[in-house]
């Protein structure tokens, strides 16, 4: 396997460790058992989401640059 598909692989298995912690994070289950305060885990989520958008940029990018 080439260095620029480990890449994007690492990059797809990140995105969705982040996208099963924005729905835990999103959950109202999960709000009780953190100890942080509300305005902590909204910005938590808004960077969780940032983040998300910026690697789907990536991998749209990378994978057209390798078709």
């Amino acid at each position: 396997m080439s260095a620029m598909a480990d890449l994007i692989e690492d990059w797809i298995h990140i995105r969705s460790t982040l996208q099963r912690q924005l729905k835990m994070l999103e959950s109202n289950e999960t709000q009780s058992h953190l100890d942080i305060t509300d305005g902590m885990r909204e910005t938590t989520i808004n960077h969780i989401k940032q983040w998300i958008a910026d690697l789907n940029s990536l991998l749209k990018e990378y994978t057209a640059h390798r078709a």
